[in-house]
C-alpha cells in the first residue's frame, strides 16, 4: 500500500476554480491517542489539490506541492469522514495556489490550508 491508497479517499470532483473531495477516516489516519493525525489531514490536501490542478495544465506539465500552510482547528476523532472544498485562488503558468477548508461529518471546521502547486515540465505521456 502507497500513501495514496492508505488516505482512503473516496472521491475528487473538480470544477472550473473549485474541488470538492472526501477521505474516509480508518485507523491508518490515526496519530496514537485516537485523534486525526495533522500529516495525513495535510497529505489529504496536497494529494488533491495536485490532482485538481493536474487537470487544468498540459499533457508536458505536472503538478508538484511546494508550499502549505496548515492551520488545525479542531481535534477529529477516528470515525467518519472529512469533507474537502477549496478554492483556485491563482492559475498562473509556473504556480497554483488552493485554499481548501476540511470540514467533519458534522460541518466542523477540521482544518484549514493554503497550498501551493509549483508547474514543472515533465515526461509524462
Amino acid at each position: 500500500m502507497n500513501l495514496i491508497e492508505g488516505l482512503n479517499i473516496e472521491y475528487i470532483y473538480v470544477y472550473e476554480s473549485e474541488l470538492e473531495a472526501k477521505m474516509n477516516l480508518t485507523q491508518f489516519h490515526n496519530q496514537t491517542f485516537g485523534f486525526l493525525h495533522g500529516g495525513a489531514t495535510i497529505a489529504f490536501g496536497e494529494t488533491i489539490t495536485g490532482y485538481s490542478s493536474l487537470q487544468k495544465i498540459n499533457k508536458d506539465q505536472v503538478a508538484v506541492g511546494q508550499t502549505i500552510t496548515a492551520n488545525h482547528m479542531k481535534p477529529k476523532k477516528i470515525e467518519g469522514y472529512i469533507l474537502a472544498k477549496g478554492k483556485l485562488l491563482h492559475r498562473g503558468k509556473t504556480s497554483h495556489v488552493w485554499s481548501v477548508e476540511m470540514f467533519d461529518e458534522n460541518n466542523a471546521l477540521i482544518s484549514y490550508m493554503t497550498i501551493t502547486n509549483a508547474i514543472i515540465k515533465s515526461n509524462r505521456d
